[in-house]
């Protein structure tokens, strides 16, 4: 669909030795699994797919992940632990030295030595496995093993072409919650609204989306992450919210929306001030953004809308997330104290749920630019037709 050239792996490369070079590293081990892709697929364009039980002469050992080995000169070294994804891995890797393996720790590790590697930093620290970790420190006795964020500070701010992926992405999520909501009506089941919408998704974007769709309608929708049921029949005066994720070559979509279904007379007045209420915690993030400003300022300034509004008791923490090659990536509002710069890219979406009764979600896919933000999603957030 979309093949990035060379030249821009290689200034992916280069742009993280920087950033091992200002965290003192003399080799980053970039991980990656089955579920969170971004590290090796941004510096390889290889990801594994699927993750579960293999066996092997010694025995049986989770695959489903794979690993970059970055040294200070010459390329990088992929493995996978999947046996039967070599082929595939060595068809996609823009890097010749890729192979498989079933340690990956004990084959970096042992590569690692033989450069003389006194510092190891080991992106995706938080899920590398401990069994990988060990074989490293019995390979590596000298070095430091610490972890790292040197691959994934550097995803952050997103090159010309990944803007384009992500603006594809996001047009193809405006198209599927569109198709999604124009579906809704009384009677109607939460999982038949919800399919026109996966549907679409995959119509137009990747096969495999950017994650699961959260799609549900009435109390269900006051989880906030609910899965849409199959024989839940939808009743007037209830909305269905819809936050679909495509991908678009590799890149995330991530939109939320709501849709009130029958009469407008029907719904609760405390459920429509709590979607004005969402939708004006959204507009005023979004005008808050410019380079400088920092995740927890942005929010801060919704938590003070919510206090504004009396809601408050309702806001879940998560006001926003990265969005690139994972859909959950760099930057995280909760407590990020890291200015934005200039071409990054993320999710402005404040949730307000009431247990058992509904919840609310508002999300637009946002770019900094040198004066602001720049919205990529273009859905209206009314909850019915204008």
């Amino acid at each position: 669909m979309f093949e990035f050239e060379m030249s821009e792996y290689r200034d992916r490369l280069e742009a993280v030795r920087r950033q091992m070079a200002l965290e003192g590293l003399d080799g980053l081990i970039a991980y990656s699994n089955a579920k969170i892709q971004a590290n090796v697929r941004y510096l390889t364009s290889y990801y594994t797919r699927f993750a579960g039980a293999q066996h092997t002469a010694s025995g049986y050992y989770t695959a489903g992940a794979c690993a970059v080995l970055i040294l200070p000169h010459g390329d990088p070294v992929l493995r996978t632990d999947l046996p039967w994804d070599v082929v595939r891995a060595k068809g996609m890797s823009v890097y010749d030295d890729t192979d498989y393996t079933d340690a990956l720790g004990a084959d970096l590790g042992a590569i690692a030595a033989r450069a003389g590697v006194t510092k190891l930093g080991i992106d995706s620290w938080s899920v590398f496995p401990a069994r990988d970790y060990l074989d490293l420190k019995a390979l590596l006795p000298k070095a430091d093993i610490v972890g790292s964020q040197a691959l994934a500070q550097v995803r952050r701010v997103k090159s010309a072409n990944e803007l384009t992926l992500l603006e594809n992405a996001e047009r193809i999520a405006d198209i599927a919650v569109q198709a999604g909501m124009d579906a809704v009506r009384v009677g109607g089941t939460e999982y038949e609204a919800a399919l026109v919408a996966e549907m679409k998704l995959r119509e137009l974007g990747d096969m495999e989306t950017g994650g699961g769709s959260i799609i549900s309608a009435g109390p269900n929708s006051s989880t906030g992450s609910s899965l849409p049921e199959r024989n839940r029949l939808i009743q007037s005066g209830e909305w269905v919210l819809f936050d679909v994720l495509p991908r678009y070559g590799g890149y995330c979509g991530d939109i939320a929306r709501m849709r009130l279904a029958g009469d407008e007379k029907d719904l609760e007045p405390r459920l429509r001030h709590l979607h004005a209420a969402t939708v004006l915690m959204n507009r005023e993030v979004i005008k808050l953004i410019k380079p400088g400003v920092t995740p927890s300022e942005l929010n801060q300034r919704a938590v003070d809308v919510a206090i504004q509004e009396g809601v408050l008791d309702y806001k879940i923490p998560l006001v926003g997330h990265g969005v690139g090659l994972d859909i959950h990536d760099l930057p995280d509002y909760y407590w990020d104290e890291t200015p934005l710069k200039v071409g990054e890219v993320f999710t402005v979406e404040p949730c307000l749920l009431i247990d058992g009764v509904a919840g609310t979600r508002i999300e637009d896919v946002v770019v900094v630019t040198e004066t602001g933000a720049r919205v990529l999603s273009n859905t209206e957030r009314g909850l019915t037709p204008s």
